[in-house]
């Protein structure tokens, strides 16, 4: 399999719940049972990840160089290491690629799968209809005061426009299945 030749090289990878466990010691040292607590409450319910699989998880990450232990009041902490942080900031240059990938990915489904299989998983997409899940609100959380401001301008305008357009397209598929209404 070929790599085009403006790919940018593979990061290591690690586990969902690795990455969450990375970005909470990028702030401050923590220990293992805070982080797991801070996760529970993140993702309210929908994800409770258990004792047994936060510890081995730190422990890959600290044989990776990625964390370190850290010894305070008798309580085993993490910290992060340069080379945790050196890979957080590469992820930056990987998302895009990343995002890419995955709208491809889905175009393709699309294209590919059975009419019934289709009806099938439209019909298990149907809560998004009644969720207040606000994805962009979540993408939008990311350009606070620490981003400048000229780029926060420069992607949310870029936003709205893309979501016009798809407003547009969703706004001429429903009048189109409203007019074929028997």
């Amino acid at each position: 399999m070929s790599t085009p030749r403006n790919a940018i090289p593979p990061l290591p990878r690690i586990s969902p719940l690795q990455f969450l466990l990375l970005i909470q010691l990028e702030m401050s040292p923590k220990y293992g049972y805070e982080m797991l607590k801070s996760i529970k409450e993140a993702f309210e319910g929908v994800w409770e990840p258990k004792t047994g699989t936060i510890y081995p998880a730190l422990k890959s990450l600290e044989r990776r160089g990625l964390i370190e232990p850290l010894a305070r009041d008798g309580v085993d902490f993490y910290q992060i290491t340069e080379k945790g942080r050196s890979f957080l900031e590469q992820i930056g240059s990987h998302q895009e690629n990343s995002s890419k990938f995955s709208a491809r990915f889905i175009t393709v489904l699309i294209k590919w799968i059975s009419p019934e299989l289709k009806k099938k998983i439209i019909s298990s997409f149907s809560w998004m209809a009644s969720d207040d899940t606000n994805m962009l609100g979540n993408i939008i959380g990311f350009f606070d005061e620490s981003v400048d401001k000229d780029i926060r301008l420069l992607f949310l305008k870029g936003m709205r426009k893309k979501m016009s357009k798809r407003l547009e397209e969703i706004d001429k598929t429903i009048s189109e299945l409203e007019a074929n209404r028997p």
